[in-house]
């Protein structure tokens, strides 16, 4: 049955309209059919545009409202003023404006020539001289890591407990941790597809490990917020239209989950709005407040060290070692291993393997081993996921020495095991 178009809908519908159409710039055909497909909610265009108009969120300008802000901005050029538009209350980008008279080139000749001049205002348009701003012209790291950060420690205290004062920390390690390790696998394998332009198999990877996030925004796990860098960082560079999609994918999962105004959702959707070095920047910073908030407050040392290693690796994906973090992967103590740090030392094998030191990866891999070997460890959830982990190193190893022979042993032990526990399609 169809979802009546009442006005308590169109309240609960709002936030995700004007997410998708005027943050996100989609068209308006796009909303009205996304909105219907996710929420089973039916309305017409025209009922799209008289909301919008009503909300004043209306994107199109009007040939009088762009003839009166050029006017206006031509006076107050002549002057020496700046100048700031509003119409409605909503704040308008001047290049958009420009945009419209490069497309209207008769309006353009028409106001040089003198023949539209001011007449009397028109409501709604406002002009000002724009407020000083120290910080106006300084990078995005500036601007919003100090703001990012202080959310960010609020959402952690309220949700973790953590607190630097009573020295205590309540965060809870105990997701499922074979979830959160596969989610991770599939990114990174989807990373490595995608980049060799394996598409089908990357994107197949990419949308298992988007399926496991649901899981880890569902329970709060402690690393979402780098599981959300590692999507933000994926494919910035090599594919910057995937980047975006997939961006704008988890922060939908974020806004369903949390709303508009959680930490998480709002710090994605300034991270989607960056260019990619400040994208950068901005997470680099986060990252280490993010880790020294969690160091200081005397949580759980398990889940510390986790989110320390997966700190580092994500600091190596952006090629930021040798500048930014520790030379060397943080220390784990091999006697008291658990299945996290064996999943970390995994993950950091591949980081060395790709950079050629496959000595130090094979020492990473020994262990690995020797954890999985242990009759005890293979009573683990994670148990399999860590198993699979060792065998791809392998893998990555003797192909990366041309030992093909070696390889295909490898190759048939990891395809074994992945359909023995079905790990392909988990």
């Amino acid at each position: 049955m169809d979802m009546p178009t009442q006005e308590d809908q169109w309240d609960v519908l709002r936030p995700h309209i004007t997410k998708l159409y005027y943050d996100e710039s989609w068209p308006l055909k796009e909303v009205v059919q996304t909105i219907r497909n996710k929420y089973r909610f039916n309305a017409t265009q025209r009922m799209y545009k008289y909301r919008l108009q009503k909300w004043g969120l209306d994107k199109k300008f009007k040939e009088k409202e762009v003839a009166q802000m050029a006017l206006l901005k031509k006076q107050r050029d002549a002057a020496g003023k700046g100048s700031e538009f509003h119409i409605q209350g909503r704040p308008i980008q001047w290049d958009l404006a420009e945009r419209y008279l490069h497309r209207r080139p008769d309006l353009q000749t028409k106001i040089r020539a003198g023949m539209i001049t001011m007449g009397d205002p028109i409501p709604g348009i406002v002009c000002r001289t724009p407020s000083p701003d120290p910080v106006r012209h300084a990078s995005p790291v500036l601007q919003y890591s100090d703001e990012l950060l202080r959310l960010l420690k609020g959402y952690y205290e309220t949700t973790f407990g953590l607190s630097s004062v009573l020295g205590t920390s309540s965060v809870n390690p105990g997701t499922d941790l074979s979830i959160s390790m596969r989610c991770y696998r599939q990114l990174d394998q989807a990373r490595i597809m995608i980049a060799a332009e394996n598409m089908t198999f990357g994107f197949k990877l990419l949308n298992q490990s988007l399926d496991g996030l649901r899981y880890l925004v569902r329970t709060q796990d402690a690393t979402l917020l780098f599981y959300l860098f590692d999507v933000a960082l994926a494919f910035d560079q090599s594919h910057p239209e995937l980047a975006f999609a997939v961006l704008r994918h988890v922060y939908d999962i974020l806004l369903v989950t949390f709303g508009h105004g959680h930490p998480l959702a709002w710090l994605l959707r300034r991270l989607s709005h960056l260019k990619d070095e400040d994208r950068y920047d901005v997470s680099v910073t986060i990252l280490e407040g993010v880790v020294g908030t969690f160091k200081q407050s005397g949580m759980d040392d398990r889940v510390f060290k986790r989110l320390n290693c997966h700190y580092f690796l994500l600091l190596d994906y952006l090629g930021l070692n040798g500048i930014r973090a520790n030379a060397s992967f943080p220390d784990i103590d091999l006697s008291s291993i658990d299945d996290s740090g064996v999943a970390y030392l995994a993950r950091f094998a591949d980081r060395l393997i790709v950079s050629e030191d496959l000595e130090e990866a094979e020492q990473k891999l020994t262990t690995v081993h020797s954890w999985v070997q242990d009759p005890l460890n293979q009573q683990h959830t994670s148990w399999p996921e860590l198993q699979l982990s060792y065998y791809r190193g392998k893998l990555h190893i003797s192909l990366t020495r041309g030992e093909w022979d070696e390889s295909s042993e490898w190759l048939e032990k990891l395809i074994a095991h992945t359909d023995k526990y079905s790990l392909n399609n988990s």
